[in-house]
């Protein structure tokens, strides 16, 4: 008769290590997927989409081209391949499909002037954004050429109407945040 070997303490050792690594794995996507993650996602989206649209729109202008509506603003920044990657117009009302939310281009031809609303799809999405190109009223040294306006709340459903004074903005459960560019490393 052969009497079995038992090693617990191996056993728990194996068992402790799977344990670690999946709390590891959770914890990476928890940072990537998150809340935190999606809604920076979804700032570059709206940035970029901005910039975009408002260059398209300023070089059609100089070249007294300007899109007469939001229409003709996403056609033809689509047509110049100005469109960030990752979108889809989906509609003739401004509205731009992303993973992981919609975007509502706001268009005014004179004075010149972008606007884009960033809803998420759920919650987990993040908060609802608003971003200006360029700023109404800009003048001094500490003038912006764009600005971010943050929704306080995820349940956050109410969008100010289209170019409406900050106060209306602030009011209305949003708060304004710095745009931080993009450094370069030096030479």
């Amino acid at each position: 008769m052969v009497d079995p070997h038992i090693n617990f303490a191996e056993d728990q050792t194996r068992h402790i290590v799977e344990r670690q690594r999946h709390q590891q794995v959770a914890a990476f996507v928890a940072v990537t997927e998150g809340e935190v993650s999606r809604t920076e996602e979804r700032i570059r989206q709206v940035t970029a989409l901005a910039t975009a649209t408002s260059l398209f729109a300023g070089s059609e202008a100089l070249n007294r081209r300007t899109p007469p509506d939001v229409t003709a603003l996403l056609k033809g920044a689509k047509a110049a391949r100005l469109m960030p990657p990752g979108m889809q117009v989906s509609g003739s009302d401004g509205e731009v499909a992303v993973a992981h939310g919609k975007l509502f281009v706001r268009y005014r031809p004179e004075p010149l002037g972008i606007e884009i609303v960033s809803l998420g799809n759920v919650p987990l999405d993040g908060p609802a954004l608003l971003v200006r190109v360029p700023v109404d009223g800009m003048s001094g040294t500490n003038a912006v050429a764009a600005a971010l306006y943050v929704a306080t709340s995820l349940e956050h459903k109410n969008v100010p109407v289209p170019f409406a004074h900050e106060a209306e903005v602030v009011a209305l459960g949003f708060a304004p945040e710095p745009l931080r560019a993009a450094k370069l490393p030096r030479p």
